[in-house]
């Protein structure tokens, strides 16, 4: 397999992957396992989470600004999904070795660091024409 089609194959995994975890399917089952009916959009909405007692506003520093952070139910709800994720991902990679795991895990912080340094990039890179632009 040459590089070409290497990408290919991994762009359509990473296409595949993506897509099928925002499924409703896989929605419903992290909220099962954290025991949590707080859907996606629910986990986005500051106004939900406040009336969920899952975040505490305190007023800023100056009358502009509000703070936000989780209350002891937030972090007890982050870690619920975080472990339910854990649990789906267990059943996902059940019939993977350790050996085929660790590489898996090796890799993927390594193309999201890579990715993450990517975007970084390509954000300076779109500031500095945008300077250039105006100059």
């Amino acid at each position: 397999m040459d590089c070409t089609d290497s990408l290919v194959t991994l762009q359509k995994a990473w296409q595949i992957s993506t897509r099928q975890a925002h499924l409703p399917a896989v929605e419903q089952r992290l909220q099962a396992a954290a025991g949590l009916a707080l859907t996606r959009p629910a986990r986005r909405t500051l106004r939900q989470l406040g009336a969920s007692g899952f975040i505490a506003r305190e007023q800023g520093e100056d009358q502009r600004a509000v703070r936000i952070s989780l209350t002891s139910a937030g972090e007890e709800a982050v870690a619920r999904l975080l472990a339910a994720g854990q649990i789906i991902l267990r059943d996902v990679l059940s019939g993977w070795s350790e050996n085929d795991r660790d590489a898996l895990s090796r890799l993927m912080v390594r193309f999201a660091d890579d990715f993450s340094t990517y975007l970084r990039q390509t954000s300076n890179q779109n500031r500095e024409r945008e300077v250039e632009s105006w100059a």
